[in-house]
C-alpha cells in the first residue's frame, strides 16, 4: 500500500469507530466498503483488514 492509502485507512477506521459512537450507522456502512476497497490491491493487507470488517459488520448489522 502507498503511503496515502494507509493514511486514508487510518482516517476511515477513525470515522468508522466515531459515527457507531454516535449512533450514526447508516453513515458506517460505506466505510466498511471503503476499507475493503483500499486493502483489496494488498493481499496482505486485506487480510489483516477482514476480521476488522467482520467485527463491524456483526455490530452494526451490515
Amino acid at each position: 500500500m502507498e503511503f496515502s492509502e494507509v493514511r486514508e485507512l487510518i482516517r476511515v477506521r477513525y470515522e468508522l469507530r466515531r459515527l457507531v459512537a454516535e449512533g450514526r450507522i447508516d453513515e458506517a456502512r460505506p466505510l466498511l466498503d471503503r476499507m475493503l476497497f483500499l486493502a483489496a490491491r494488498d493481499a496482505a493487507e486485506l487480510a489483516a483488514v477482514m476480521p476488522e470488517v467482520n467485527r463491524w459488520e456483526s455490530s452494526i448489522g451490515a
